[in-house]
Formats: C-alpha cells, structure tokens, sequence
C-alpha cells in the first residue's frame, strides 16, 4: 500500500504528499492521508501494468469499480464490459507506458456515466520492477450536483448566484429555481443576468458548458 502511495503523488501536478511522512505511519493512517487527497467517493487511485493488471489500488477501488458501473476489477486485473473498450484502453495504457508522456481517458460507463482517467506512466523502481502507470480514476454523472463553494471561488459569483447557478446545472427551469430557492422569478433573472455578465457568456446554454468543467 506504501508503494501505491508513493507512485500515486505524482498523479496530479501539484499534489502533494509527504512521502516519507506516509512510511512512518501505519498503512492505514497513510491511506487515510492519501483519501483526503482525492476529490469525492467517486475517485479511487489504482496503479496497473501495461496489460491491465493491477499492482496496487486504493481500498475504496473495489467498492467503485464494480461490473454494474462497466468498469471493475475482475481477476487481479481492469476489465470493462464492452470488448472494444477494453482492447482500446489497453492499447492506449500501452502506448502511454511506452511513450511516458502523460494521458487523460475518458471510458463510457452505464447510462448517464463516464469514466475519467488520468494516466501518469511510471519507469521501473525500487517498488515495482516493471514499468507501469497509475491511474486516477473519477467516475462522473450528469446526476451530481456541482458544490456551490466551487461556483463562487471558481466563477467568482455571490453565494446567491451560485445557489441559483446549481439549480439550475441540476436541470431546473428558472421558475422551478425561484420556488426551490424560496425568492421570486425576477430574483433567479437578476442573478442569471449577473451570472452571465461576471462569466462573460452571451447564453445560458454557454454557461453550462462553462459549468460543466467545475461539475
């Protein structure tokens, strides 16, 4: 587990895990460390060869990857549903190991997911003698609602605006907005119109997809 910690903090540029630190702590209290690291339950951290074979996972990987979501662990290995997937996820984890150039996937999962991987190829090491990759995987709905402390520090919005802003990602007209928010329709308006104006987009349809990066 020490080892996939180790490989893991490289993942992300910017993160940020003492190493050392981890080693001298038990392994749960490292993985515990590790696990704050990462955005949401919906993101595990697992660490594979180039056939797909798993050299390490974080303990929530398991309970994520299941063969309900098309992508799970089946035999000491990845493994997604769908054939094709399979053969080209392979290929591509290949490709990257060889190349050594980092890679951002994304795999369909069941309706209404995807599977968002981030790939950071490894050389061989005093931990694993083969090269591999570790992989961040983020599992990613259109069900879940974005935070709206996000919204304001990203998009720079007031709290209202970004309350407003989540109704409405969540799939709510501006009058369903205004009753879930307890304020009137021409309050919703005003804050849209602010909303638009500070993210300097002409239409709402825009401002979903701008949204959709943060969610």
């Amino acid at each position: 587990m020490l080892e996939c910690i180790e490989e893991a903090r490289h993942v992300e540029s910017g993160f940020s895990f003492d190493v050392a630190m981890a080693q001298s702590r038990t392994p749960e209290s490292a993985e515990a460390s590790l696990t704050s690291y990462l955005l949401n339950d919906d993101t595990t951290v697992i660490a594979v060869s180039a056939d797909l074979t798993i050299m390490c996972s974080m303990a929530n990987a398991a309970g994520l990857l299941s063969e309900k979501t098309g992508l799970s662990l089946s035999d000491n290995r990845l493994v997604h549903a769908d054939v094709k997937v399979q053969r080209a996820l392979q290929a591509t984890l290949t490709d990257t190991i060889a190349r050594g150039v980092r890679r951002t996937v994304v795999v369909p999962g069941t309706w209404g997911h995807a599977w968002h991987m981030a790939v950071m190829p490894q050389t061989a090491g005093a931990a694993f003698v083969q090269p591999h990759a570790v992989l961040r995987i983020e599992r990613r709905h259109i069900f879940r609602r974005p935070d709206p402390q996000s919204l304001e520090s990203v998009l720079g919005l007031s709290q209202a605006e970004a309350r407003m802003l989540c109704e409405l990602i969540s799939g709510h007209c501006v009058s369903e907005c205004a009753e879930i928010l307890g304020v009137s329709v021409a309050t919703v308006r005003k804050h849209l119109a602010a909303t638009l104006r500070k993210t300097c987009c002409t239409r709402q349809s825009e401002l979903m997809r701008l949204a959709s990066i943060i969610t």
